[in-house]
Protein backbone atom coordinates (compact mmCIF):
# COMPACT_ATOMS: atom_id res chain seq x y z
CA UNK A 1 0.00 0.00 0.00
CA UNK A 2 1.40 3.31 -1.05
CA UNK A 3 0.75 5.43 1.99
CA UNK A 4 2.93 8.10 3.49
CA UNK A 5 2.50 8.90 7.15
CA UNK A 6 3.80 12.42 7.48
CA UNK A 7 5.11 13.95 10.69
CA UNK A 8 4.11 17.46 11.67
CA UNK A 9 7.47 18.22 13.16
CA UNK A 10 11.02 18.09 11.93
CA UNK A 11 14.19 17.57 13.88
CA UNK A 12 15.20 21.13 13.10
CA UNK A 13 12.33 22.37 15.20
CA UNK A 14 13.62 20.50 18.24
CA UNK A 15 16.97 22.25 18.15
CA UNK A 16 15.44 25.64 18.77
CA UNK A 17 12.69 24.43 21.07
CA UNK A 18 13.86 25.82 24.38
CA UNK A 19 14.95 29.18 23.05
CA UNK A 20 12.69 30.61 20.41
CA UNK A 21 10.22 27.91 19.45
CA UNK A 22 9.16 26.81 16.02
CA UNK A 23 6.22 29.09 15.96
CA UNK A 24 2.61 28.24 15.46
CA UNK A 25 -0.69 29.23 14.03
CA UNK A 26 -3.65 28.18 15.96
CA UNK A 27 -0.70 28.24 17.73
CA UNK A 28 -1.89 29.42 14.98
CA UNK A 29 -2.29 26.40 13.32
CA UNK A 30 -4.43 25.34 16.02
CA UNK A 31 -7.99 24.96 15.83
CA UNK A 32 -9.09 26.69 18.93
CA UNK A 33 -12.82 26.61 18.60
CA UNK A 34 -13.64 23.11 17.56
CA UNK A 35 -13.60 21.69 14.08
CA UNK A 36 -15.58 19.62 11.70
CA UNK A 37 -14.95 17.33 8.84
CA UNK A 38 -18.04 17.66 7.18
CA UNK A 39 -20.87 17.39 4.23
CA UNK A 40 -22.77 17.97 0.14
CA UNK A 41 -20.82 18.04 -2.95
CA UNK A 42 -21.34 20.52 -5.70
CA UNK A 43 -20.21 18.59 -8.73
CA UNK A 44 -22.51 19.89 -11.39
CA UNK A 45 -21.84 22.41 -14.11
CA UNK A 46 -24.17 24.80 -12.24
CA UNK A 47 -21.48 25.41 -9.64
CA UNK A 48 -18.88 25.98 -12.33
CA UNK A 49 -17.09 22.70 -11.74
CA UNK A 50 -16.94 20.67 -14.90
CA UNK A 51 -17.37 16.93 -14.97
CA UNK A 52 -14.82 14.62 -16.51
CA UNK A 53 -17.30 13.57 -19.21
CA UNK A 54 -18.01 17.09 -20.45
CA UNK A 55 -14.82 19.06 -20.09
CA UNK A 56 -12.00 17.02 -18.61
CA UNK A 57 -8.62 17.08 -20.28
CA UNK A 58 -6.75 13.81 -20.33
CA UNK A 59 -3.00 13.62 -20.54
CA UNK A 60 -0.98 10.57 -19.74
CA UNK A 61 -2.44 8.61 -16.84
CA UNK A 62 -4.41 11.37 -15.14
CA UNK A 63 -7.67 13.22 -15.69
CA UNK A 64 -7.92 16.93 -14.94
CA UNK A 65 -11.08 18.19 -13.21
CA UNK A 66 -10.94 21.78 -14.40
CA UNK A 67 -9.38 23.84 -17.13
CA UNK A 68 -5.72 24.21 -17.98
CA UNK A 69 -3.72 25.64 -15.09
CA UNK A 70 -6.66 25.15 -12.71
CA UNK A 71 -6.68 23.01 -9.59
CA UNK A 72 -10.02 21.90 -8.13
CA UNK A 73 -9.93 21.08 -4.42
CA UNK A 74 -12.56 19.33 -2.34
CA UNK A 75 -12.77 20.95 1.09
CA UNK A 76 -14.69 19.45 3.98
CA UNK A 77 -16.52 22.51 5.24
CA UNK A 78 -17.83 25.85 4.04
CA UNK A 79 -15.68 28.86 5.02
CA UNK A 80 -18.95 30.68 5.88
CA UNK A 81 -17.23 33.92 6.85
CA UNK A 82 -13.90 34.72 5.20
CA UNK A 83 -13.35 37.99 7.04
CA UNK A 84 -9.74 38.25 8.25
CA UNK A 85 -10.64 38.10 11.95
CA UNK A 86 -13.85 36.09 12.05
CA UNK A 87 -14.13 33.14 14.45
CA UNK A 88 -12.08 30.10 13.51
CA UNK A 89 -13.68 27.11 11.84
CA UNK A 90 -12.57 24.12 9.79
CA UNK A 91 -13.83 25.77 6.61
CA UNK A 92 -11.80 28.92 7.27
CA UNK A 93 -8.70 26.90 8.01
CA UNK A 94 -8.91 25.31 4.55
CA UNK A 95 -8.78 28.66 2.75
CA UNK A 96 -6.84 31.05 5.01
CA UNK A 97 -3.35 30.67 3.55
CA UNK A 98 -4.70 30.98 0.01
CA UNK A 99 -6.54 34.22 0.82
CA UNK A 100 -4.36 35.89 3.47
CA UNK A 101 -0.75 36.27 4.51
CA UNK A 102 0.74 36.86 7.94
CA UNK A 103 3.84 38.54 9.31
CA UNK A 104 5.65 35.19 9.28
CA UNK A 105 5.27 31.57 8.20
CA UNK A 106 7.07 28.31 8.86
CA UNK A 107 9.18 26.46 6.33
CA UNK A 108 10.49 23.00 7.25
CA UNK A 109 10.14 23.78 10.92
CA UNK A 110 11.89 27.15 10.72
CA UNK A 111 10.30 30.56 11.14
CA UNK A 112 10.47 32.73 8.02
CA UNK A 113 9.37 36.29 7.45
CA UNK A 114 6.59 36.92 4.96
CA UNK A 115 5.40 40.50 5.39
CA UNK A 116 7.98 40.96 8.14
CA UNK A 117 11.45 41.56 6.75
CA UNK A 118 12.96 41.07 10.20
CA UNK A 119 12.14 41.43 13.88
CA UNK A 120 14.24 42.34 16.88
CA UNK A 121 13.79 41.88 20.61
CA UNK A 122 14.36 45.18 22.43
CA UNK A 123 13.74 43.97 25.99
CA UNK A 124 11.76 41.26 27.79
CA UNK A 125 8.42 42.60 26.60
CA UNK A 126 9.22 44.68 23.51
CA UNK A 127 9.84 43.69 19.89
CA UNK A 128 10.28 45.75 16.75
CA UNK A 129 9.14 44.45 13.36
CA UNK A 130 10.37 45.86 10.07
CA UNK A 131 8.17 45.32 6.99
CA UNK A 132 9.17 45.07 3.37
CA UNK A 133 8.55 48.49 1.89
CA UNK A 134 6.84 47.28 -1.29
CA UNK A 135 3.92 45.15 -0.05
CA UNK A 136 0.52 45.65 -1.65
CA UNK A 137 -2.76 43.74 -1.64
CA UNK A 138 -4.57 42.31 -4.67
CA UNK A 139 -6.29 45.64 -5.27
CA UNK A 140 -3.01 47.56 -5.26
CA UNK A 141 -3.37 49.12 -1.80
CA UNK A 142 0.03 49.47 -0.10
CA UNK A 143 0.58 47.75 3.24
CA UNK A 144 2.42 49.88 5.80
CA UNK A 145 2.98 49.90 9.54
CA UNK A 146 -0.36 51.61 10.15
CA UNK A 147 -2.13 48.69 8.46
CA UNK A 148 -0.36 46.23 10.75
CA UNK A 149 -1.52 48.18 13.79
CA UNK A 150 -5.05 48.37 12.40
CA UNK A 151 -5.14 44.60 11.82
CA UNK A 152 -3.86 43.58 15.24
CA UNK A 153 -6.06 46.11 17.03
CA UNK A 154 -9.09 44.89 15.05
CA UNK A 155 -8.34 41.22 15.65
CA UNK A 156 -7.95 41.85 19.38
CA UNK A 157 -11.25 43.67 19.51
CA UNK A 158 -13.13 40.62 18.17
CA UNK A 159 -12.10 38.46 21.17
CA UNK A 160 -11.80 35.57 18.69
CA UNK A 161 -8.04 35.07 19.12
CA UNK A 162 -6.96 34.38 22.67
CA UNK A 163 -3.27 34.18 21.76
CA UNK A 164 -3.28 37.87 20.88
CA UNK A 165 -4.39 38.90 24.34
CA UNK A 166 -0.78 38.98 25.49
CA UNK A 167 -0.36 42.14 23.39
CA UNK A 168 -0.30 45.32 25.45
CA UNK A 169 0.05 47.72 22.54
CA UNK A 170 1.01 48.00 18.87
CA UNK A 171 2.70 51.27 17.94
CA UNK A 172 3.69 52.69 14.56
CA UNK A 173 7.34 53.78 14.64
CA UNK A 174 7.57 54.85 11.01
CA UNK A 175 6.05 53.80 7.69
CA UNK A 176 7.59 50.33 7.82
CA UNK A 177 8.39 49.69 11.48
CA UNK A 178 6.02 48.54 14.19
CA UNK A 179 6.61 48.11 17.91
CA UNK A 180 4.86 45.29 19.79
CA UNK A 181 4.62 45.70 23.57
CA UNK A 182 3.54 42.64 25.51
CA UNK A 183 2.01 42.43 28.95
CA UNK A 184 4.61 39.93 30.13
CA UNK A 185 7.74 38.11 29.08
CA UNK A 186 6.64 35.73 26.34
CA UNK A 187 6.34 31.99 26.81
CA UNK A 188 7.65 29.19 24.64
CA UNK A 189 6.63 29.82 21.02
CA UNK A 190 4.39 32.73 22.00
CA UNK A 191 5.93 35.39 19.77
CA UNK A 192 5.52 33.18 16.72
CA UNK A 193 1.96 32.41 17.79
CA UNK A 194 1.15 36.12 17.86
CA UNK A 195 2.73 36.83 14.48
CA UNK A 196 0.96 33.84 12.91
CA UNK A 197 -2.44 34.59 14.40
CA UNK A 198 -3.50 37.82 12.71
CA UNK A 199 -4.32 37.92 8.99
CA UNK A 200 -3.09 41.12 7.40
CA UNK A 201 -5.15 43.35 5.09
CA UNK A 202 -5.04 47.01 4.16
CA UNK A 203 -7.21 49.28 6.24
CA UNK A 204 -8.42 50.95 3.06
CA UNK A 205 -9.71 47.72 1.51
CA UNK A 206 -11.27 46.54 4.76
CA UNK A 207 -13.15 49.77 5.37
CA UNK A 208 -14.34 49.79 1.74
CA UNK A 209 -15.88 46.36 2.21
CA UNK A 210 -19.58 46.35 2.93
CA UNK A 211 -19.47 43.13 4.95
CA UNK A 212 -16.04 43.17 6.67
CA UNK A 213 -14.69 41.00 3.84
CA UNK A 214 -16.98 38.10 4.78
CA UNK A 215 -17.55 37.01 1.17
CA UNK A 216 -15.09 39.15 -0.83
CA UNK A 217 -11.79 39.23 1.06
CA UNK A 218 -8.81 41.21 -0.20
CA UNK A 219 -5.48 39.85 0.98
CA UNK A 220 -1.83 40.09 0.01
CA UNK A 221 -1.44 36.63 -1.53
CA UNK A 222 -1.22 36.17 -5.30
CA UNK A 223 -4.87 35.12 -5.41
CA UNK A 224 -8.00 37.26 -5.55
CA UNK A 225 -11.54 36.02 -5.09
CA UNK A 226 -13.43 35.73 -8.36
CA UNK A 227 -16.63 34.33 -6.87
CA UNK A 228 -17.99 32.71 -3.74
CA UNK A 229 -21.21 30.71 -3.53
CA UNK A 230 -21.90 29.91 0.14
CA UNK A 231 -22.20 26.20 0.73
CA UNK A 232 -20.96 25.43 -2.77
CA UNK A 233 -17.62 26.80 -3.95
CA UNK A 234 -14.95 29.48 -3.77
CA UNK A 235 -13.10 30.46 -6.95
CA UNK A 236 -9.81 32.37 -6.86
CA UNK A 237 -7.64 33.53 -9.73
CA UNK A 238 -3.97 34.42 -9.88
CA UNK A 239 -3.64 38.20 -10.04
CA UNK A 240 -0.22 37.85 -11.74
CA UNK A 241 0.81 40.84 -9.67
CA UNK A 242 2.16 39.29 -6.48
CA UNK A 243 4.02 41.85 -4.42
CA UNK A 244 7.05 39.69 -3.49
CA UNK A 245 9.09 39.56 -6.68
CA UNK A 246 12.17 37.95 -5.07
CA UNK A 247 11.49 34.24 -5.59
CA UNK A 248 14.03 33.33 -2.90
CA UNK A 249 11.69 34.96 -0.36
CA UNK A 250 8.49 33.28 -1.52
CA UNK A 251 7.83 30.49 0.95
CA UNK A 252 5.49 27.55 0.41
CA UNK A 253 2.43 29.25 1.90
CA UNK A 254 2.79 32.06 -0.66
CA UNK A 255 3.57 30.08 -3.83
CA UNK A 256 1.20 30.48 -6.74
CA UNK A 257 1.71 27.76 -9.32
CA UNK A 258 -1.95 27.53 -10.35
CA UNK A 259 -3.69 30.08 -12.55
CA UNK A 260 -7.04 29.31 -10.96
CA UNK A 261 -8.13 27.60 -7.76
CA UNK A 262 -11.63 26.24 -7.27
CA UNK A 263 -12.49 25.07 -3.79
CA UNK A 264 -15.58 22.88 -3.83
CA UNK A 265 -17.43 22.46 -0.53
CA UNK A 266 -18.03 18.75 0.06
CA UNK A 267 -19.31 18.22 3.57
CA UNK A 268 -20.15 14.51 3.41
CA UNK A 269 -17.12 12.27 3.54
CA UNK A 270 -18.66 9.74 1.13
CA UNK A 271 -19.08 12.51 -1.45
CA UNK A 272 -15.33 13.12 -1.42
CA UNK A 273 -14.96 9.56 -2.66
CA UNK A 274 -17.49 10.18 -5.43
CA UNK A 275 -15.87 13.49 -6.36
CA UNK A 276 -12.48 11.81 -6.81
CA UNK A 277 -14.00 8.81 -8.58
CA UNK A 278 -15.80 11.03 -11.12
CA UNK A 279 -12.86 13.44 -11.51
CA UNK A 280 -14.96 16.33 -10.21
CA UNK A 281 -11.98 17.43 -8.07
CA UNK A 282 -8.25 17.00 -8.45
CA UNK A 283 -7.56 16.56 -4.76
CA UNK A 284 -9.64 15.98 -1.63
CA UNK A 285 -8.72 15.59 2.02
CA UNK A 286 -12.05 14.20 3.21
CA UNK A 287 -12.14 10.70 1.72
CA UNK A 288 -13.17 8.38 4.58
CA UNK A 289 -10.68 5.84 5.85
CA UNK A 290 -12.80 2.96 4.62
CA UNK A 291 -12.60 4.27 1.04
CA UNK A 292 -8.88 5.06 0.94
CA UNK A 293 -7.92 1.56 -0.34
CA UNK A 294 -10.10 2.16 -3.41
CA UNK A 295 -7.61 4.81 -4.59
CA UNK A 296 -4.43 3.07 -3.50
CA UNK A 297 -2.41 0.64 -5.55
CA UNK A 298 -4.63 -2.22 -6.64
CA UNK A 299 -7.84 -0.37 -5.77
CA UNK A 300 -10.73 0.04 -8.17
CA UNK A 301 -10.05 3.77 -8.61
CA UNK A 302 -6.25 3.59 -8.38
CA UNK A 303 -5.55 4.43 -12.02
CA UNK A 304 -4.41 8.02 -12.23
CA UNK A 305 -4.70 8.60 -8.48
CA UNK A 306 -2.40 8.54 -5.45
CA UNK A 307 -2.96 8.52 -1.70
CA UNK A 308 -1.22 10.10 1.26
CA UNK A 309 -2.46 9.22 4.76
CA UNK A 310 -1.49 11.71 7.43
CA UNK A 311 -2.02 11.74 11.16
CA UNK A 312 -3.97 14.89 11.93
CA UNK A 313 -2.49 17.41 14.33
CA UNK A 314 -5.94 17.76 15.90
CA UNK A 315 -6.91 15.70 18.93
CA UNK A 316 -10.50 14.88 19.83
CA UNK A 317 -10.88 15.54 23.53
CA UNK A 318 -13.50 15.48 26.24
CA UNK A 319 -14.10 18.43 28.56
CA UNK A 320 -16.36 18.38 31.58
CA UNK A 321 -18.36 21.44 32.50
CA UNK A 322 -16.68 22.43 35.75
CA UNK A 323 -18.81 25.49 36.53
CA UNK A 324 -20.19 25.77 40.06
CA UNK A 325 -23.64 24.41 39.22
CA UNK A 326 -22.41 21.49 37.12
CA UNK A 327 -22.84 17.87 38.21
CA UNK A 328 -19.10 17.41 37.56
CA UNK A 329 -17.76 20.31 39.60
CA UNK A 330 -17.21 18.40 42.84
CA UNK A 331 -17.50 14.83 41.54
CA UNK A 332 -14.15 13.41 40.48
CA UNK A 333 -15.62 9.92 40.66
CA UNK A 334 -18.18 10.70 37.97
CA UNK A 335 -15.51 12.26 35.78
CA UNK A 336 -13.35 9.16 36.03
CA UNK A 337 -16.31 6.79 35.59
CA UNK A 338 -17.01 8.33 32.21
CA UNK A 339 -13.32 8.38 31.24
CA UNK A 340 -12.85 4.67 31.90
CA UNK A 341 -16.12 3.80 30.13
CA UNK A 342 -14.98 5.13 26.74
CA UNK A 343 -13.01 2.68 24.59
CA UNK A 344 -10.57 4.95 22.78
CA UNK A 345 -9.23 2.13 20.61
CA UNK A 346 -12.82 1.40 19.68
CA UNK A 347 -13.27 5.03 18.66
CA UNK A 348 -10.19 4.80 16.45
CA UNK A 349 -11.51 1.67 14.79
CA UNK A 350 -15.04 2.96 14.37
CA UNK A 351 -14.29 6.49 13.26
CA UNK A 352 -10.96 6.10 11.47
CA UNK A 353 -10.85 2.45 10.41
CA UNK A 354 -7.93 1.99 12.81
CA UNK A 355 -5.70 4.46 10.94
CA UNK A 356 -5.78 7.09 13.69
CA UNK A 357 -4.50 6.66 17.24
CA UNK A 358 -5.93 6.37 20.73
CA UNK A 359 -4.12 9.10 22.65
CA UNK A 360 -2.48 9.04 26.06
CA UNK A 361 -2.66 12.72 26.93
CA UNK A 362 -4.75 15.81 26.34
CA UNK A 363 -2.91 15.94 23.01
CA UNK A 364 -1.19 13.44 20.75
CA UNK A 365 2.24 11.94 20.20
CA UNK A 366 3.19 14.04 17.17
CA UNK A 367 4.66 16.81 19.34
CA UNK A 368 8.44 16.96 19.92
CA UNK A 369 7.93 17.50 23.66
CA UNK A 370 5.57 14.52 24.05
CA UNK A 371 6.92 12.03 26.60
CA UNK A 372 6.88 8.54 25.04
CA UNK A 373 6.84 7.01 28.52
CA UNK A 374 3.20 8.08 28.73
CA UNK A 375 2.40 5.41 26.17
CA UNK A 376 2.86 2.75 28.85
CA UNK A 377 0.63 4.44 31.43
CA UNK A 378 -2.94 3.65 32.36
CA UNK A 379 -4.49 6.77 30.86
CA UNK A 380 -8.12 5.92 31.56
CA UNK A 381 -7.64 2.71 29.59
CA UNK A 382 -11.00 1.18 28.81
CA UNK A 383 -12.23 -0.85 31.78
CA UNK A 384 -15.95 -1.15 32.24
CA UNK A 385 -15.62 -2.64 35.74
CA UNK A 386 -13.45 0.27 36.88
CA UNK A 387 -15.93 2.66 35.29
CA UNK A 388 -18.84 1.08 37.17
CA UNK A 389 -16.91 1.19 40.45
CA UNK A 390 -16.28 4.93 40.07
CA UNK A 391 -19.89 5.48 39.04
CA UNK A 392 -21.15 3.70 42.17
CA UNK A 393 -19.05 6.06 44.31
CA UNK A 394 -20.32 9.12 42.44
CA UNK A 395 -23.40 11.24 43.03
CA UNK A 396 -24.88 10.44 39.62
CA UNK A 397 -28.62 9.83 39.96
CA UNK A 398 -29.62 8.88 36.43
CA UNK A 399 -30.07 12.36 34.97
CA UNK A 400 -29.42 12.91 31.26
CA UNK A 401 -26.07 14.53 30.48
CA UNK A 402 -25.83 16.79 27.44
CA UNK A 403 -22.93 16.09 25.07
CA UNK A 404 -22.16 19.20 23.01
CA UNK A 405 -20.13 18.98 19.80
CA UNK A 406 -19.72 20.44 16.33
CA UNK A 407 -21.62 18.31 13.87
CA UNK A 408 -19.68 16.55 11.10
CA UNK A 409 -19.46 13.08 9.66
CA UNK A 410 -16.67 12.05 12.02
CA UNK A 411 -17.79 13.98 15.11
CA UNK A 412 -21.34 12.60 14.76
CA UNK A 413 -19.94 9.08 14.73
CA UNK A 414 -17.65 9.66 17.72
CA UNK A 415 -20.46 11.29 19.70
CA UNK A 416 -22.80 8.38 18.99
CA UNK A 417 -20.15 5.89 20.07
CA UNK A 418 -19.47 7.83 23.28
CA UNK A 419 -23.21 7.84 23.95
CA UNK A 420 -23.30 4.06 23.51
CA UNK A 421 -20.24 3.45 25.70
CA UNK A 422 -21.69 5.51 28.54
CA UNK A 423 -25.02 3.76 28.14
CA UNK A 424 -23.17 0.52 28.91
CA UNK A 425 -22.51 1.72 32.47
CA UNK A 426 -25.95 3.25 32.94
CA UNK A 427 -25.17 6.88 32.13
CA UNK A 428 -27.74 8.57 29.91
CA UNK A 429 -26.39 10.98 27.29
CA UNK A 430 -28.31 13.45 25.14
CA UNK A 431 -26.46 14.45 21.96
CA UNK A 432 -26.50 18.19 21.29
CA UNK A 433 -24.92 18.88 17.88
CA UNK A 434 -24.06 22.44 16.86
CA UNK A 435 -23.12 24.01 13.57
CA UNK A 436 -19.64 25.56 13.60
CA UNK A 437 -20.51 29.16 14.31
CA UNK A 438 -23.12 28.26 16.91
CA UNK A 439 -20.59 26.06 18.67
CA UNK A 440 -18.06 28.89 18.74
CA UNK A 441 -20.66 31.24 20.19
CA UNK A 442 -21.88 28.76 22.83
CA UNK A 443 -18.73 26.98 24.02
CA UNK A 444 -18.22 29.35 26.97
CA UNK A 445 -21.86 29.23 28.08
CA UNK A 446 -21.96 27.18 31.27
CA UNK A 447 -25.61 26.30 30.66
CA UNK A 448 -25.04 24.88 27.17
CA UNK A 449 -23.52 21.50 28.02
CA UNK A 450 -22.44 18.95 30.60
CA UNK A 451 -19.81 17.23 28.45
CA UNK A 452 -18.08 18.76 25.45
CA UNK A 453 -16.47 16.89 22.55
CA UNK A 454 -14.13 19.12 20.60
CA UNK A 455 -10.86 19.20 18.69
CA UNK A 456 -7.72 21.13 19.52
CA UNK A 457 -4.25 21.16 18.03
CA UNK A 458 -1.02 23.07 17.75
CA UNK A 459 1.75 23.00 15.22
CA UNK A 460 4.66 23.37 17.59
CA UNK A 461 4.58 22.10 21.18
CA UNK A 462 2.31 20.01 23.32
CA UNK A 463 2.26 22.75 25.94
CA UNK A 464 0.68 25.09 23.41
CA UNK A 465 -2.12 22.64 22.75
CA UNK A 466 -2.70 22.46 26.51
CA UNK A 467 -2.70 26.27 26.61
CA UNK A 468 -5.77 26.35 24.37
CA UNK A 469 -7.84 24.95 27.22
CA UNK A 470 -5.98 25.12 30.51
CA UNK A 471 -4.30 28.54 30.64
CA UNK A 472 -6.78 30.49 32.73
CA UNK A 473 -5.47 34.02 31.92
CA UNK A 474 -6.68 33.47 28.35
CA UNK A 475 -10.23 32.87 29.58
CA UNK A 476 -10.61 35.45 32.35
CA UNK A 477 -13.21 37.41 30.40
CA UNK A 478 -15.22 34.38 29.26
CA UNK A 479 -15.18 31.72 32.00
CA UNK A 480 -13.21 33.15 34.91
CA UNK A 481 -11.16 29.96 34.90
CA UNK A 482 -10.02 27.57 32.21
CA UNK A 483 -11.95 26.99 28.97
CA UNK A 484 -14.30 24.65 30.87
CA UNK A 485 -14.59 26.77 34.06
CA UNK A 486 -11.94 25.03 36.18
CA UNK A 487 -10.65 27.18 39.02
CA UNK A 488 -7.60 25.42 40.41
CA UNK A 489 -4.55 27.38 41.51
CA UNK A 490 -2.26 24.36 41.31
CA UNK A 491 -3.31 23.65 37.73
CA UNK A 492 -2.63 27.31 36.92
CA UNK A 493 0.85 27.11 38.47
CA UNK A 494 1.73 23.96 36.58
CA UNK A 495 0.49 25.38 33.28
CA UNK A 496 2.44 28.58 33.82
CA UNK A 497 5.62 26.57 34.50
CA UNK A 498 5.19 24.75 31.18
CA UNK A 499 4.88 28.02 29.29
CA UNK A 500 7.73 29.89 30.99
CA UNK A 501 10.93 29.66 28.92
CA UNK A 502 12.95 29.35 32.14
CA UNK A 503 10.97 26.38 33.54
CA UNK A 504 9.74 24.70 30.35
CA UNK A 505 11.10 21.17 30.09
CA UNK A 506 10.55 17.52 30.91
CA UNK A 507 9.92 18.09 34.61
CA UNK A 508 7.24 20.76 34.20
CA UNK A 509 5.62 18.90 31.28
CA UNK A 510 5.36 15.64 33.24
CA UNK A 511 4.03 17.44 36.30
CA UNK A 512 1.19 19.03 34.33
CA UNK A 513 0.34 15.81 32.50
CA UNK A 514 0.20 13.86 35.78
CA UNK A 515 -1.91 16.42 37.61
CA UNK A 516 -4.45 16.82 34.83
CA UNK A 517 -4.84 13.04 34.62
CA UNK A 518 -5.22 12.88 38.41
CA UNK A 519 -7.98 15.51 38.49
CA UNK A 520 -9.59 14.40 35.20
CA UNK A 521 -11.02 17.79 34.32
CA UNK A 522 -10.72 16.68 30.71
CA UNK A 523 -8.71 14.22 28.63
CA UNK A 524 -7.78 13.31 25.09
CA UNK A 525 -9.49 10.40 23.40
CA UNK A 526 -8.42 9.93 19.78
CA UNK A 527 -6.31 11.43 17.01
CA UNK A 528 -7.75 11.19 13.54
CA UNK A 529 -6.36 11.16 10.05
CA UNK A 530 -6.34 13.37 7.01
CA UNK A 531 -6.58 11.33 3.85
CA UNK A 532 -5.17 13.23 0.91
CA UNK A 533 -6.34 11.58 -2.30
CA UNK A 534 -5.28 13.26 -5.52
CA UNK A 535 -5.04 12.82 -9.23
CA UNK A 536 -1.63 12.38 -10.80
CA UNK A 537 -2.30 15.77 -12.38
CA UNK A 538 -0.84 16.94 -9.07
CA UNK A 539 2.77 15.80 -9.10
CA UNK A 540 3.56 17.13 -5.64
CA UNK A 541 1.09 17.90 -2.87
CA UNK A 542 1.79 20.95 -0.71
CA UNK A 543 0.37 21.17 2.81
CA UNK A 544 0.51 23.83 5.46
CA UNK A 545 1.39 23.19 9.08
CA UNK A 546 -2.22 22.29 9.82
CA UNK A 547 -2.02 19.61 7.12
CA UNK A 548 -4.40 21.63 4.98
CA UNK A 549 -3.92 21.64 1.22
CA UNK A 550 -2.06 24.62 -0.21
CA UNK A 551 -3.51 24.59 -3.72
CA UNK A 552 -1.29 27.34 -5.09
CA UNK A 553 1.86 25.56 -3.94
CA UNK A 554 0.93 22.15 -5.36
CA UNK A 555 3.00 21.23 -8.40
CA UNK A 556 0.97 20.39 -11.50
CA UNK A 557 1.72 18.24 -14.50
CA UNK A 558 2.33 19.94 -17.83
Amino acid sequence: MKQKVLSLFLAACMTAALVAGCGSTKNTANMENGGTEGSTVSNSTESGTQTADTAASESGDYTRAGGEGEIVVGIISDPENMGPWAGMSQGRIAILNTVYEYLITRENGETKGVLAKNWTQIDDTTYEVELYDYIHDTEGNPITASDIKFCFDSALATKNYSKLEVIDSVTVLDDYKVEFKFSKALAVGELENVFLECAIVSQAAYEASGDQMAVDPVGTTAYKVESYTPGSQLVLVNSNDYWQTDDSLVWTTSKHNADKITMSVITEASQHTIAMQTHTVDIANGVPDTDVPKFDEGGEYADGNEVEVLLDNLTYDILYNMSADSVFAEDENLRKAIAYAIDREGLNTGAFNGNGAAVKDFANATYPDYNKEWDGEDYFDYNIDTAKDYLAKSSYNGQSLRLMYTTSTTADMIAQMVQAYLGNIGVTVELVPYEQMSFIASQFDSTAYDIMLRTTGSTDYIVNQWKLCWYSPDFESTTGGTANFVKDSKLDELMAACLNVNTYGEESINAFHDYLAEKCYGYGIVEGTINSVHSKYITKVALDDRNQILPGACELAE
